[in-house]
Protein backbone atom coordinates (compact mmCIF):
# COMPACT_ATOMS: atom_id res chain seq x y z
CA UNK A 1 0.00 0.00 0.00
CA UNK A 2 1.40 3.42 -0.90
CA UNK A 3 1.18 6.67 1.07
CA UNK A 4 -2.09 7.54 -0.64
CA UNK A 5 -3.73 4.35 0.59
CA UNK A 6 -3.61 2.66 -2.80
CA UNK A 7 -3.31 -1.11 -2.66
CA UNK A 8 -2.86 -1.79 -6.36
CA UNK A 9 -0.21 -0.34 -8.60
CA UNK A 10 -1.32 -1.73 -11.93
CA UNK A 11 1.48 -2.60 -14.33
CA UNK A 12 -0.32 -1.35 -17.41
CA UNK A 13 -1.98 2.04 -17.62
CA UNK A 14 -4.12 1.61 -20.71
CA UNK A 15 -6.49 -1.21 -21.60
CA UNK A 16 -5.22 -3.54 -24.31
CA UNK A 17 -8.54 -3.51 -26.11
CA UNK A 18 -11.10 -0.85 -26.91
CA UNK A 19 -13.04 -1.85 -23.80
CA UNK A 20 -11.15 -2.86 -20.66
CA UNK A 21 -11.79 -6.45 -19.57
CA UNK A 22 -11.62 -7.41 -15.90
CA UNK A 23 -12.03 -11.06 -14.91
CA UNK A 24 -12.94 -11.74 -11.27
CA UNK A 25 -12.71 -15.28 -9.91
CA UNK A 26 -14.18 -15.72 -6.42
CA UNK A 27 -14.03 -18.64 -4.01
CA UNK A 28 -15.27 -19.74 -0.61
CA UNK A 29 -13.40 -16.95 1.18
CA UNK A 30 -15.81 -14.44 -0.35
CA UNK A 31 -18.71 -15.88 1.68
CA UNK A 32 -16.85 -17.12 4.76
CA UNK A 33 -17.56 -14.00 6.79
CA UNK A 34 -21.24 -14.35 5.97
CA UNK A 35 -21.20 -17.54 7.99
CA UNK A 36 -20.90 -20.04 5.15
CA UNK A 37 -18.23 -22.65 5.94
CA UNK A 38 -15.52 -23.57 3.46
CA UNK A 39 -14.51 -27.12 2.58
CA UNK A 40 -11.21 -26.73 4.45
CA UNK A 41 -10.43 -27.07 8.14
CA UNK A 42 -8.15 -24.85 10.23
CA UNK A 43 -5.10 -26.66 8.86
CA UNK A 44 -6.17 -26.07 5.25
CA UNK A 45 -6.96 -29.75 4.71
CA UNK A 46 -9.91 -30.96 2.67
CA UNK A 47 -12.87 -31.96 4.81
CA UNK A 48 -14.40 -35.26 3.70
CA UNK A 49 -16.71 -35.83 6.65
CA UNK A 50 -19.52 -34.65 4.38
CA UNK A 51 -19.98 -36.52 1.09
CA UNK A 52 -19.03 -34.16 -1.73
CA UNK A 53 -17.67 -36.49 -4.43
CA UNK A 54 -19.51 -37.64 -7.53
CA UNK A 55 -19.13 -41.27 -6.44
CA UNK A 56 -21.08 -40.48 -3.28
CA UNK A 57 -24.17 -39.83 -5.39
CA UNK A 58 -24.10 -43.45 -6.49
CA UNK A 59 -22.97 -45.03 -3.22
CA UNK A 60 -24.81 -43.02 -0.57
CA UNK A 61 -27.27 -40.54 -2.12
CA UNK A 62 -29.23 -40.12 1.12
CA UNK A 63 -26.12 -38.78 2.87
CA UNK A 64 -25.38 -36.45 -0.06
CA UNK A 65 -28.91 -35.05 0.01
CA UNK A 66 -28.80 -34.62 3.78
CA UNK A 67 -25.51 -32.73 3.45
CA UNK A 68 -26.83 -30.45 0.71
CA UNK A 69 -30.12 -29.79 2.54
CA UNK A 70 -28.12 -28.76 5.60
CA UNK A 71 -26.09 -26.33 3.52
CA UNK A 72 -29.20 -24.90 1.84
CA UNK A 73 -30.67 -24.14 5.27
CA UNK A 74 -27.43 -22.42 6.31
CA UNK A 75 -27.41 -20.36 3.11
CA UNK A 76 -30.91 -19.16 3.91
CA UNK A 77 -29.62 -17.62 7.13
CA UNK A 78 -26.60 -15.91 5.54
CA UNK A 79 -26.53 -12.36 4.24
CA UNK A 80 -24.23 -10.65 1.72
CA UNK A 81 -21.15 -9.06 3.24
CA UNK A 82 -19.15 -6.01 2.20
CA UNK A 83 -17.18 -8.01 -0.38
CA UNK A 84 -20.32 -9.20 -2.21
CA UNK A 85 -21.74 -5.68 -2.14
CA UNK A 86 -18.48 -4.18 -3.42
CA UNK A 87 -18.41 -6.45 -6.48
CA UNK A 88 -22.06 -5.71 -7.26
CA UNK A 89 -21.50 -1.95 -6.97
CA UNK A 90 -18.32 -2.08 -9.03
CA UNK A 91 -20.11 -3.90 -11.84
CA UNK A 92 -23.08 -1.51 -11.74
CA UNK A 93 -20.89 1.58 -11.77
CA UNK A 94 -18.60 0.45 -14.61
CA UNK A 95 -20.65 -1.90 -16.79
CA UNK A 96 -21.11 0.78 -19.46
CA UNK A 97 -17.37 1.46 -19.71
CA UNK A 98 -15.86 -2.01 -19.26
CA UNK A 99 -16.47 -5.71 -19.60
CA UNK A 100 -16.47 -7.15 -16.08
CA UNK A 101 -16.83 -10.91 -15.85
CA UNK A 102 -17.40 -12.43 -12.41
CA UNK A 103 -17.11 -16.20 -12.12
CA UNK A 104 -17.64 -17.75 -8.69
CA UNK A 105 -16.83 -21.18 -7.37
CA UNK A 106 -19.51 -20.72 -4.70
CA UNK A 107 -22.94 -22.34 -4.89
CA UNK A 108 -24.66 -19.85 -2.56
CA UNK A 109 -26.72 -16.93 -3.86
CA UNK A 110 -25.13 -14.10 -1.88
CA UNK A 111 -23.72 -12.46 -5.01
CA UNK A 112 -27.19 -12.24 -6.54
CA UNK A 113 -28.67 -11.00 -3.27
CA UNK A 114 -26.04 -8.25 -3.23
CA UNK A 115 -27.17 -7.15 -6.71
CA UNK A 116 -24.68 -9.00 -8.93
CA UNK A 117 -27.23 -10.50 -11.31
CA UNK A 118 -24.67 -11.55 -13.92
CA UNK A 119 -22.41 -13.75 -11.79
CA UNK A 120 -21.60 -17.13 -13.36
CA UNK A 121 -21.55 -20.17 -11.05
CA UNK A 122 -18.91 -22.55 -12.37
CA UNK A 123 -19.77 -25.07 -9.63
CA UNK A 124 -23.53 -24.71 -10.00
CA UNK A 125 -26.08 -23.13 -7.70
CA UNK A 126 -28.26 -24.22 -4.80
CA UNK A 127 -31.20 -22.55 -6.58
CA UNK A 128 -31.43 -25.16 -9.33
CA UNK A 129 -31.78 -28.93 -9.67
CA UNK A 130 -30.68 -31.31 -12.40
CA UNK A 131 -32.01 -34.65 -13.58
CA UNK A 132 -29.45 -37.45 -13.71
CA UNK A 133 -31.47 -39.17 -16.45
CA UNK A 134 -32.23 -36.45 -19.01
CA UNK A 135 -29.83 -33.72 -17.72
CA UNK A 136 -32.64 -31.13 -17.61
CA UNK A 137 -31.96 -28.16 -15.32
CA UNK A 138 -34.88 -26.53 -13.48
CA UNK A 139 -35.61 -24.48 -10.34
CA UNK A 140 -35.13 -26.29 -7.06
CA UNK A 141 -38.42 -26.99 -5.28
CA UNK A 142 -38.10 -27.77 -1.58
CA UNK A 143 -35.33 -29.95 -0.22
CA UNK A 144 -33.72 -33.00 -1.80
CA UNK A 145 -35.27 -36.38 -1.09
CA UNK A 146 -35.83 -39.77 -2.61
CA UNK A 147 -38.81 -39.92 -4.96
CA UNK A 148 -38.73 -36.34 -6.29
CA UNK A 149 -39.96 -36.32 -9.90
CA UNK A 150 -38.17 -34.64 -12.82
CA UNK A 151 -40.63 -32.23 -14.48
CA UNK A 152 -39.10 -33.01 -17.87
CA UNK A 153 -38.74 -36.80 -18.16
CA UNK A 154 -40.65 -37.86 -15.01
CA UNK A 155 -37.69 -39.83 -13.61
CA UNK A 156 -37.89 -40.32 -9.86
CA UNK A 157 -35.93 -42.24 -7.23
CA UNK A 158 -32.70 -40.36 -6.50
CA UNK A 159 -32.53 -38.81 -9.99
CA UNK A 160 -33.48 -35.23 -9.10
CA UNK A 161 -30.12 -34.09 -7.77
CA UNK A 162 -28.59 -30.72 -6.85
CA UNK A 163 -27.34 -28.77 -9.87
CA UNK A 164 -23.95 -28.63 -8.19
CA UNK A 165 -20.55 -29.68 -9.49
CA UNK A 166 -19.22 -32.29 -7.09
CA UNK A 167 -15.57 -33.28 -6.87
CA UNK A 168 -14.85 -35.54 -9.83
CA UNK A 169 -17.19 -33.61 -12.16
CA UNK A 170 -16.35 -30.99 -14.78
CA UNK A 171 -17.15 -27.38 -13.79
CA UNK A 172 -19.49 -25.33 -15.95
CA UNK A 173 -18.15 -22.79 -18.43
CA UNK A 174 -14.79 -24.37 -19.19
CA UNK A 175 -15.71 -24.31 -22.92
CA UNK A 176 -15.70 -20.49 -23.02
CA UNK A 177 -13.90 -19.30 -19.90
CA UNK A 178 -10.31 -19.73 -21.06
CA UNK A 179 -10.89 -17.69 -24.23
CA UNK A 180 -12.25 -14.81 -22.15
CA UNK A 181 -9.44 -14.96 -19.59
CA UNK A 182 -6.83 -14.72 -22.38
CA UNK A 183 -8.16 -11.26 -23.28
CA UNK A 184 -8.26 -9.89 -19.73
CA UNK A 185 -6.45 -6.70 -18.72
CA UNK A 186 -6.81 -7.63 -15.05
CA UNK A 187 -7.29 -11.08 -13.53
CA UNK A 188 -8.41 -10.86 -9.91
CA UNK A 189 -8.83 -14.01 -7.80
CA UNK A 190 -10.41 -13.43 -4.39
CA UNK A 191 -11.19 -15.74 -1.50
CA UNK A 192 -9.57 -18.76 -3.13
CA UNK A 193 -6.36 -20.65 -2.41
CA UNK A 194 -5.34 -20.66 -6.06
CA UNK A 195 -4.52 -24.37 -5.89
CA UNK A 196 -7.78 -26.18 -6.75
CA UNK A 197 -8.06 -27.17 -10.39
CA UNK A 198 -9.36 -26.50 -12.92
CA UNK A 199 -10.16 -23.02 -11.54
CA UNK A 200 -6.56 -22.62 -10.35
CA UNK A 201 -5.38 -23.07 -13.94
CA UNK A 202 -7.15 -19.93 -15.10
CA UNK A 203 -4.33 -17.68 -13.86
CA UNK A 204 -1.89 -19.64 -16.04
CA UNK A 205 -4.25 -19.07 -18.95
CA UNK A 206 -4.19 -15.36 -18.12
CA UNK A 207 -0.38 -15.42 -18.06
CA UNK A 208 -0.23 -17.17 -21.44
CA UNK A 209 -2.64 -14.55 -22.77
CA UNK A 210 -0.22 -11.83 -21.57
CA UNK A 211 -2.62 -10.42 -18.99
CA UNK A 212 -0.44 -7.74 -17.33
CA UNK A 213 -2.04 -7.81 -13.85
CA UNK A 214 -2.83 -11.12 -12.17
CA UNK A 215 -3.81 -10.52 -8.56
CA UNK A 216 -4.63 -12.96 -5.76
CA UNK A 217 -6.41 -11.77 -2.61
CA UNK A 218 -6.45 -14.55 -0.04
CA UNK A 219 -6.51 -14.82 3.72
CA UNK A 220 -4.52 -18.01 4.11
CA UNK A 221 -2.41 -19.87 1.58
CA UNK A 222 -2.11 -23.60 2.20
CA UNK A 223 1.34 -25.02 2.84
CA UNK A 224 1.19 -26.96 -0.44
CA UNK A 225 1.18 -23.78 -2.55
CA UNK A 226 4.76 -22.66 -2.04
CA UNK A 227 5.00 -21.76 -5.73
CA UNK A 228 2.58 -18.91 -5.01
CA UNK A 229 4.39 -17.54 -1.99
CA UNK A 230 6.01 -14.14 -2.35
CA UNK A 231 9.76 -14.52 -1.94
CA UNK A 232 12.39 -11.92 -1.09
CA UNK A 233 12.83 -10.99 -4.76
CA UNK A 234 9.10 -10.46 -5.22
CA UNK A 235 8.38 -13.65 -7.20
CA UNK A 236 4.74 -14.71 -6.91
CA UNK A 237 4.50 -17.62 -9.32
CA UNK A 238 1.76 -17.20 -11.90
CA UNK A 239 0.37 -14.15 -10.08
CA UNK A 240 1.99 -10.73 -10.38
CA UNK A 241 0.72 -9.74 -6.94
CA UNK A 242 -0.50 -11.59 -3.85
CA UNK A 243 -2.38 -9.63 -1.19
CA UNK A 244 -2.91 -11.33 2.14
CA UNK A 245 -6.07 -10.46 4.02
CA UNK A 246 -9.77 -11.13 4.12
CA UNK A 247 -12.11 -10.13 1.32
CA UNK A 248 -14.45 -8.08 3.51
CA UNK A 249 -11.67 -5.75 4.64
CA UNK A 250 -9.65 -5.41 1.44
CA UNK A 251 -11.77 -6.14 -1.62
CA UNK A 252 -13.76 -2.85 -1.49
CA UNK A 253 -10.47 -0.91 -1.48
CA UNK A 254 -8.99 -3.01 -4.29
CA UNK A 255 -12.06 -2.39 -6.42
CA UNK A 256 -11.77 1.34 -5.70
CA UNK A 257 -8.26 1.20 -7.14
CA UNK A 258 -9.57 -0.67 -10.20
CA UNK A 259 -12.24 2.00 -10.58
CA UNK A 260 -9.56 4.69 -10.62
CA UNK A 261 -7.72 2.75 -13.33
CA UNK A 262 -10.91 2.43 -15.38
CA UNK A 263 -11.55 6.13 -14.98
CA UNK A 264 -8.10 6.86 -16.38
CA UNK A 265 -8.74 4.46 -19.27
CA UNK A 266 -12.05 6.08 -20.22
CA UNK A 267 -10.45 9.52 -19.97
CA UNK A 268 -7.72 8.59 -22.42
CA UNK A 269 -5.34 6.99 -19.97
CA UNK A 270 -1.60 7.21 -19.74
CA UNK A 271 0.86 6.00 -22.36
CA UNK A 272 0.86 2.23 -22.41
CA UNK A 273 3.64 0.62 -20.41
CA UNK A 274 5.25 -2.62 -21.44
CA UNK A 275 4.91 -5.26 -18.78
CA UNK A 276 6.86 -8.48 -18.61
CA UNK A 277 4.68 -11.53 -18.14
Amino acid sequence: MDQNGTILNLRIRRARNERPLIFILSGAGLSAQSGIPTYRDAGNNWLRADPVHHDDLEERPASVFENINRRIKAYGEARPNAAHLAIAKFKRDWRAAADIVHVTQNIDTLCEEAGDAGVFHMHGSCLTSRCSKCNAVFPRIGFYREGAVCPSCKADGWNVRPDIVFFGEIPYGMDWMENVVKKADVFLAVGTSGTVYPAAGLVLTALKGHCPDRILLTKDLPDTSERLMTSADGWTGDFTRIIRGDAVALLPRILQDLASWLEACTAGGMPEEKASV
